[in-house]
């Protein structure tokens, strides 16, 4: 009885590979799979830079965070998340506060004499917020008359309005950099490769 091995050449997968190359060869083709999957991978990511950010910064409003940033596609195979815009506006945390209390004239010092003097400078702050989703209390704060969250400049009785942390800046640090960096790479060999399956038989 004898033995026999059997080899036989089926050309379909050679069929199948040269198929694949002539269209993988297509550059209009290609380049719009390309296109494609780096659009959907950036927004899938963007939506995670935004969440992600709204947790960091703690701001009231998913929206304000929406608001502040932008994605756009500046060239191949590059896709640009970014964040603009100074402090945001102190009422875009949760924030409290009251007015400042008139001081009285038991605060003002006496001279030798015992003269009254000017009363001193005062650091006390009467306004807190949650930046950060941290409960901070500003030096010098009130709410002003019109209801708006100020603050006195250090030795001046100028004022300024209060402002929380910076889009621009926190969208590059801590957990939303962290986000960013597991889910970019992720997404892209998932969204790219999906969509160059599509176009190979």
């Amino acid at each position: 009885m004898a033995g026999s091995i059997v080899v036989s050449y089926d050309g379909r997968g050679v069929a199948s590979m040269l198929t694949a190359a002539t269209l993988l060869a297509s550059r209009d083709r290609l380049g719009r799979a390309l296109h494609e999957g780096v659009r959907a991978a950036g927004d899938k990511t963007r939506t995670v830079v935004r969440k992600t950010l709204h947790q960091q910064m703690g701001t009231k409003r998913y929206g304000t965070v929406v608001a502040a940033t932008r994605s756009f596609i500046p060239g191949q195979m590059t896709y640009v998340i970014e964040g603009r815009g100074k402090g945001l506006p102190i009422i875009e945390f949760p924030v409290r506060g009251s007015r400042a209390k008139r001081r009285t004239w038991r605060e003002q010092p006496r001279d030798a004499a015992g003269r009254f003097g000017l009363l001193p400078p005062t650091d006390i702050g009467f306004v807190t917020a949650q930046p950060w989703r941290v409960a901070h209390t500003f030096k010098r704060s009130f709410v002003a008359a019109d209801g708006t969250y100020k603050a006195r400049l250090p030795g001046s009785t100028r004022k300024r309005k209060l402002f929380g942390p910076s889009v621009a800046k926190e969208i590059v640090k801590g957990a939303t950099r962290a986000a960013f960096e597991a889910t970019a790479p992720r997404e892209m060999d998932v969204q790219i490769g999906k969509r160059l399956a599509r176009i190979l038989p």
